[in-house]
C-alpha cells in the first residue's frame, strides 16, 4: 500500500477517564501514517424519483497523487455520516482518484423532497451522480455500513458496471429481523422509536433531541473498541462535528428506518462481481458466523469473493483501521 507522511507512532493507550471525557483530536497521520487529502466539492442535480424535481446531491472528490491514469473509488457512508466518515481510507489511498458521495438527507445534499430516503432510492441518487460525474466503467465500488446495503443494492442493479465491490462492516443480517438476537433487535427498536417520535414532536424539541451531543457522546462511546487514545480522541471528535448534519426530522426516521430493515443478503444474489468484504470480530450488527455466511451466498455467484474478519474491532472500521482496510483493499485488487 502507498503512502504519505509519517509512520505511525507508538499508540497511548486509552484510559477509563479518555472514555469518559475525550482529550482533543490531533492529527490523524500521527496514528495512520498518511498525508491529510483535502477533496474538491462538487455538485450534481439528481431527480427525486416519486415527484420528478431536481435536487442538489454533494459529491467530494479526492484527487490522486502521482498517477496520469488513476484507479476510481466511489465511496458510500454509513447512517448520520457524510464523506468526512471515509476521509481516512481517502488518505491511505493517495494514488487513488476518491468520490465520496454524500446521500439525499445527510451531509451537504439536499433531502428528496417527496421520495422516502430507503436503499433503492439512494442507490439511484449515486447511480445518477455516477453517470453525471462520467465515472469510468472500471470503477470500484465502495460502502460502508448502512452504505454497504446501498452500494451492494446498486451493484446487484448492474453488476458489469464496477470492477469490483468493496463492503465495509457489512450489515450482514438485518437489526430487526427474527433471526438477530433479542438484545440486538430491542436495541434496534427502541433506536426506531427513538427516531420515530423525535419526527413527530415539535420542530425545536424533536430537533434537539437529535442532536443532543451526549446521545452522540453516548453513541460514539459505546460503539468504539479502539485501544488507541488518538483514535478515540479523532472518531468523537468527528462524530460530533458531523453526526447531526442531516437535513430534516422526517429523512433521518426513514434512513434508520431502512438501515435496519435491510441488509446485503438482500443483494447478495445479484452480486457477480468481485466482492471484498471486511468486518471486525467485535461487530454487533454482523456477527463472525453471519459473515461468513454471507460471504458463501455471495460466492455462489461472485468470481471471486473475499472475507477479511478484524480481531477487536466493532463496527468503526473507517476510523479504527483505516490502514488495514487500505490494504486489505489493495491487496484484493491486485489478485
Amino acid at each position: 500500500m502507498q503512502t504519505h507522511g509519517a509512520r505511525p507512532s507508538e499508540a497511548p493507550p486509552v484510559r477509563l477517564r479518555d472514555r469518559l471525557c475525550p482529550p482533543s483530536a490531533g492529527d490523524p497521520s500521527l496514528f495512520t501514517g498518511a498525508a491529510v487529502r483535502e477533496p474538491v466539492h462538487h455538485t450534481v442535480q439528481v431527480t427525486d424519483p416519486t415527484s420528478g424535481s431536481c435536487l442538489p446531491v454533494a459529491v467530494f472528490e479526492y484527487l490522486p497523487e502521482g498517477r496520469t491514469t488513476a484507479r476510481t473509488v466511489v465511496f458510500v457512508h454509513g447512517f448520520r455520516g457524510d464523506h468526512h466518515g471515509l476521509a481516512l481510507l481517502a488518505d491511505c489511498l493517495p494514488g487513488d482518484r476518491i468520490l465520496a458521495v454524500d446521500l439525499p438527507g445527510f451531509g451537504a445534499s439536499a433531502a428528496f423532497p417527496a421520495a422516502e430516503h430507503s436503499v433503492a432510492h439512494h442507490a439511484g441518487a449515486v447511480a445518477e451522480a455516477v453517470d453525471q460525474l462520467q465515472v469510468p466503467e472500471d470503477a470500484v465500488l465502495l460502502g460502508h455500513s448502512y452504505g454497504s446495503i446501498v452500494a451492494a443494492h446498486l451493484a446487484g442493479q448492474d453488476p458489469w458496471r464496477w470492477s469490483a465491490l468493496v463492503l465495509l462492516n457489512p450489515i450482514s443480517e438485518p437489526a430487526l429481523s427474527a433471526n438477530g438476537s433479542v438484545v440486538d433487535r430491542l436495541t434496534a427498536g427502541v433506536a426506531q422509536g427513538y427516531y420515530e417520535v423525535a419526527a413527530r414532536l415539535p420542530e425545536r424539541l424533536g430537533d434537539a433531541i437529535l442532536r443532543a451531543r451526549p446521545i452522540t457522546w453516548l453513541t460514539t462511546l459505546l460503539m468504539s473498541e479502539t485501544a488507541d487514545v488518538r483514535i478515540l480522541a479523532h472518531t468523537h471528535d468527528q462524530h460530533l462535528r458531523h453526526f447531526s448534519r442531516f437535513a430534516t426530522r422526517a429523512s433521518l426516521a426513514q434512513a434508520y428506518r431502512a438501515s435496519t430493515t435491510g441488509s446485503v443478503v438482500d443483494s447478495a444474489d445479484r452480486l457477480a462481481l468481485p466482492v471484498l468484504l471486511v468486518a471486525g470480530t467485535e461487530d454487533p450488527m454482523g456477527s463472525p458466523a453471519s459473515q461468513q455466511a454471507l460471504a458463501e451466498r455471495i460466492g455462489a455467484v461472485s468470481p471471486r469473493v473475499s472475507l477479511a474478519m478484524l480481531p477487536g474491532v466493532g463496527h468503526l472500521l473507517h476510523y479504527e483501521k483505516a490502514p488495514e482496510c487500505a490494504a486489505l483493499l489493495e491487496g484484493f485488487l491486485a489478485g
